[in-house]
């Protein structure tokens, strides 16, 4: 069988979808990282698909696009809880689905959480700036122009063999938690003082409707040092900033590279994933846990992760691609 690629059409755009893959590794040179929100759920649309590690793919938020194919597919749609239908009938998630010409695929909203990302076998064929296929919405560039989709854009794959899609959905303990209530793991830092590390037990708080890819600004406060003097340096994806009113706020893949504001605490990379997903009214405590910790339930996470994708590429190099040619 020939080797095809997918053409999605956008027939209506949802409320935020972008391109997005792992993201870029040039914060030296001032680029922020970008990147799929919630990269567990990226990893494994792809995963599912039959992608290499990193392949763009759709990034949908809140409310997502209603796209009509117009070549043979499989598509992967992981992350919130999404009513989605094919040609109106239910279509799952956490599986792969092979679709045809014609059919239309509609992204809905989610009851709880914020994002999914929606996987193309073959991934999409976008430029890369920087290393980075993800879309940067402020600098403008990256993805699919530099921007969210908007109503008749065409996203196109890469060719690749038609294959079978696996029969297996990925399992609960595979996937981010979506909430509403969300406890996240914590490293402090040098500028974390003694009266915030015994403000946080039982502390809880409440996302904002301040809450993009930049960061998420959490109601409640916390005692914040003050520090006129303090230099703006580098910061990271989860880290936790606190500025002078209290008020914390969890930074996502697109803030930028440097801040102002003191940073008392990062949240251990187990649970950065989680930072996609919180959405407005979400609830959110800390939990200081050892670098010991957090490191132990990073890999124990990778483990399982990547169990997962040797499966699902196991699949597609037995069972997939090629084998009905």
């Amino acid at each position: 069988m020939p080797e095809t690629g997918a053409a999605l059409e956008v027939l209506h755009p949802g409320l935020l979808t972008t391109v997005q893959d792992t993201g870029r590794r040039a914060r030296a040179q001032g680029f922020p990282a970008a990147g799929a929100a919630d990269p567990v759920a990226f990893r494994l649309a792809g995963a599912l698909v039959g992608n290499p590690r990193g392949e763009a793919a759709l990034e949908v938020t809140l409310r997502g696009p209603r796209l009509r194919v117009h070549a043979p597919a499989v598509l992967a749609l992981c992350g919130a809880p999404f009513a989605a239908t094919l040609d109106g009938r239910p279509f799952p998630l956490w599986r792969a689905v092979a679709v045809w010409p014609g059919q239309v695929l509609d992204v809905g909203t989610a009851p709880r959480g914020l994002r999914a990302v929606l996987a193309v076998q073959g991934g999409l064929d976008v430029p890369s700036v920087a290393g980075s296929a993800s879309t940067d919405l402020r600098g403008g560039f990256g993805g699919h122009g530099g921007r969210a989709l908007r109503t008749g854009d065409v996203l196109r794959g890469h060719a690749v063999r038609p294959g079978v899609p696996p029969a297996g959905v990925v399992a609960p303990a595979g996937r981010t938690p979506v909430g509403p209530a969300h406890v996240l793991r914590v490293l402090p830092t040098a500028e974390a003082t003694p009266e915030l590390l015994r403000a946080l037990p039982g502390r809880a708080f409440q996302v904002t409707p301040q809450a993009d890819r930049m960061g998420v600004r959490l109601a409640g406060r916390l005692p914040a040092a003050a520090n006129p003097g303090r230099l703006s340096l580098p910061t990271v994806p989860g880290a936790v900033q606190l500025p002078p009113d209290g008020q914390p706020i969890l930074l996502l893949p697109d803030a930028g590279t440097h801040g102002g504001y003191p940073v008392p605490l990062v949240v251990a990379g187990v649970d950065v994933p989680r930072l996609g997903q919180l959405r407005p009214g979400d609830r959110v405590g800390f939990q200081v846990v050892t670098l010991e910790a957090a490191r132990a339930a990073l890999g124990a996470q990778e483990r399982l992760l990547r169990g997962v994708a040797q499966t699902l590429a196991w699949h597609w190099r037995t069972g997939g691609p090629g084998v009905r040619d």
